[in-house]
């Protein structure tokens, strides 16, 4: 281990969920990467110090679910210019590139971003549309093409995208998730199915998926929903979750309702990522050797009024506040 480190972070609480690590740790950066996780590190020799006290120094945080292909699909928006002060290092877009638009992708956003940007890609050929919606004409599927993407660019592509509500689709949710699933078999890939206002039951469509397959917009308060009538949770919703089905919150402008969560999370399903949707374990892990991705987080007692997708109101007397975002080793100051 060298003593010299371009960054160093000192008196903060280093949390690595990946092995269970809670403790008052320094961590020393060096050429983009961690160099050390001690105790004391050498404080004279580091280039620049951040001095962490009170806050939780975490790998960098995931979004999961973001639309970035900016200039090119209606939902993209610059992603690094939000991502960067929220303590954001990987963002996710959810299939706003297709088999036929991805290189523009990867050219356009993957590369030149600051923020790693990986891609779920889209079974429609030029990735989600408003309108008309992408796959309301099937011949605008291309699974084969779709998969053939994602093996082909493994350190980019993650994954297969399809949107399931009647607005992308029309009447051909079945055939659009079977050909989904289809592209998620042929990549060797999880599928993220976008949920809310579907032409198909929920029972169907989390009974189709397989283990690591993901539901987003889990919460959303359009029918058909995760929660029968009475608000319980659906039994096929249970099963999926207990079998390996992801589901992600996808917050966005119309898929989260307040009470639906209570119900939801009441009788027993937490969500497994919480996720913008702003319009691998290589990740997430803070291991001395890996990427030099790390959020500095500081918990902060303040009341903030929170709104959900339909109206509702609640106020939180904490909140978590992003001081500063760590990508590669370099260093952004948070938004907080």
């Amino acid at each position: 281990m060298s003593n010299t480190f371009d960054l160093l972070l000192t008196g903060g609480t280093v949390l690595n969920p990946a092995s269970g690590l809670r403790q008052e740790l320094a961590v020393g950066i060096t050429d983009g990467r961690i160099a050390a996780i001690q105790s004391k590190l050498p404080r004279e020799n580091a280039k620049k110090v951040l001095d962490v006290r009170g806050c939780y120094v975490t790998p960098g945080l995931i979004d999961f679910h973001v639309h970035s292909y900016w200039g090119v699909n209606p939902y993209g928006f610059n992603a690094d210019s939000i991502c960067l002060v929220s303590g954001v290092t990987t963002a996710i877009d959810a299939g706003s590139s297709g088999p036929v638009n991805f290189l523009g992708f990867k050219k356009l956003v993957n590369e030149p971003s600051k923020t790693r940007m990986l891609a779920f890609v889209a079974v429609a050929q030029h990735g989600v549309l408003n309108d008309p919606g992408e796959l309301q004409n099937l011949r605008f599927a291309d699974p084969e093409a779709a998969a053939r993407s994602v093996k082909d660019s493994p350190n980019v592509g993650v994954g297969i995208k399809v949107r399931l509500h009647k607005k992308g689709v029309g009447d051909n949710g079945r055939e659009a998730l079977r050909l989904a699933v289809q592209a998620g078999e042929a990549s060797k890939s999880p599928v993220m199915v976008h949920v809310g206002d579907t032409g198909i039951s929920m029972e169907e469509i989390v009974g189709t998926l397989r283990a690591g397959d993901v539901v987003t917009h889990c919460y959303t308060p359009q029918r058909p929903s995760i929660v029968d009538e009475s608000g319980r949770l659906l039994v096929a919703v249970r099963k999926a979750k207990e079998r390996g089905v992801i589901f992600d919150v996808g917050h966005a402008s119309g898929h989260f309702d307040f009470n639906l969560v209570r119900r939801a999370m009441g009788d027993g399903l937490l969500p497994d990522v919480i996720s913008s949707d702003l319009h691998g374990d290589r990740l997430g892990n803070l291991e001395v050797g890996r990427d030099a991705d790390v959020t500095v987080l500081q918990v902060v007692n303040e009341a903030t009024k929170l709104r959900d997708s339909v109206g509702g109101e609640m106020t939180a007397e904490q909140r978590i506040a992003a001081r500063w975002t760590i990508r590669g080793g370099e260093v952004f100051p948070g938004s907080c």
